[in-house]
């Protein structure tokens, strides 16, 4: 049983960045990491039928539950401020399904409503089950991640088109069928915007991040400068901004200027600025234009915080409270969380994400999972529209683990040095 658990861990550790590859492509929802999250409850359930564990069964269902009453509350709480306020329409803001014309019960309040069944299944395992021993297919994933995102950029590089034979999944409202690649001009030479397993940048820079500070955490050299090219060459705006902001926040936090951050703070620092200087069009349509509104991104943004505005003046106070639905709106995470659920949800969620971003202590066991959430706390707060992605969750639940670990009630498994008893330890 332990051989056969090994084995899938680390088929979904490495698979856990791949979100642009549906296994069933008429079937958006079909990941890998999905798929593998649905089977780990079945996983769970035969380990409980030879009762391992039991403390953390007890956890691992009972947060299940708090979380399905959270989510069933939310639901009939919106679609009666819905009912309340005779919701007519949801003025100009993107919603996730277009083509519905439904107010109440709307087809995506469903299939985000699996999606994050999925995502708390990730979030949950890893929480109650992670062994410390397994953390080395987590970094498989994230050069996984680093080698296919340098593989494209150099594929594209050599001859011009797209290398990307691994997305299959559809974007924006299906105009996008396959990968989203998007080229970039320095000068005369165009340069493909990495995105790697994601299938398009943004959501790249949500992935990237965090298993680059994990990395730098366990001192993975390698694998780190890997994670840093790709970064850079995404050539997002949010991702230059929230890695900016972590590593000067980790220098914060930990009362000392550490080496390897004042590196890479450089070496951003000079690659923006060779940008600026050498290719001023480039850093044009990365920076300025885009928070003027000056091209595509910028002028979408800009028409998008409009329609936004005009949604929430017309929020009645159920409507602030409650939301219009899970999964009906298509926007930052925060703001997205906003409109959905409301201020309950929405701060129901940020107390999820950052109290481990708070009180987990500033240590090489625990630095990167800190600085990795909080990045993708920025990223959330900035542009990035996309809650599902499995190694968010995927991190959430490697962060309890570790806050649970530091108030001495870790997951079970790990024997302590001196100890008679099996208790939860984290090794160094």
């Amino acid at each position: 049983m332990q051989k056969l658990e090994q084995i899938f861990v680390a088929a979904w550790c490495v698979l856990m960045p791949v979100t642009g590859t549906l296994l069933l492509p008429s079937v958006q929802g079909t990941i890998p990491a999905y798929l593998l999250a649905f089977g780990s409850f079945f996983l769970v359930l035969a380990r409980l039928r030879f009762g391992e564990m039991r403390p953390a069964f007890r956890g691992y269902f009972r947060t299940a539950g708090l979380v399905f009453f959270a989510w069933a509350l939310s639901l009939a709480a919106s679609q009666l401020a819905l009912l309340a306020s005779n919701r007519a329409d949801f003025a100009d803001v993107s919603m996730i399904d277009p083509n519905d014309l439904k107010v109440i019960f709307r087809t995506s309040m469903f299939t985000q409503s699996i999606y994050l069944a999925a995502c708390v299944l990730i979030a949950l395992y890893f929480r109650y089950f992670f062994r410390d021993s397994w953390m080395r297919y987590v970094f498989y994933g994230g050069y996984l991640l680093a080698g296919y995102g340098i593989y494209e950029w150099l594929y594209y590089l050599i001859f011009h088109q797209p290398g990307d034979f691994l997305v299959n999944r559809s974007f924006g409202e299906n105009q996008h069928i396959g990968s989203w690649s998007q080229g970039i001009a320095f000068g005369s030479i165009s340069l493909l915007r990495i995105k790697s397993t994601l299938g398009e940048p943004t959501f790249f820079a949500g992935v990237v991040l965090p298993y680059l500070f994990l990395a730098l955490d366990h001192r993975k050299v390698v694998l780190s400068g890997l994670l840093l090219f790709t970064a850079l060459f995404s050539t997002s705006t949010a991702c230059y901004l929230a890695l900016a902001t972590c590593l000067v926040v980790k220098s914060v936090w930990s009362g000392r200027i550490k080496l390897s951050y004042v590196f890479i703070l450089g070496l951003l620092a000079l690659f923006l600025a060779g940008m600026s200087t050498f290719y001023p069009d480039t850093f044009d349509s990365i920076f300025t234009a885009k928070f003027s509104g000056d091209n595509n991104s910028g002028k979408t943004r800009l028409d998008q915080s409009i329609a936004v505005h005009d949604l929430l003046a017309s929020f009645s106070p159920s409507n602030w409270l409650f939301g219009v639905g899970f999964g009906y709106v298509y926007e930052s995470v925060f703001l997205e969380l906003l409109i959905d659920t409301g201020i309950v949800g929405l701060g129901l969620f940020l107390y999820v994400m950052f109290r481990p971003i708070v009180l987990l202590p500033t240590r090489p066991e625990s630095a990167g999972l800190k600085l990795g959430l909080l990045a993708i706390a920025i990223l959330f707060a900035l542009s990035l529209s996309e809650l599902f992605l499995p190694t968010t969750w995927m991190f959430l639940g490697l962060a309890y683990r570790q806050l649970a670990a530091t108030r001495m009630s870790p997951p079970i498994g790990f024997r302590r040095p001196g100890s008679r008893g099996v208790l939860p330890a984290l090794s160094p």
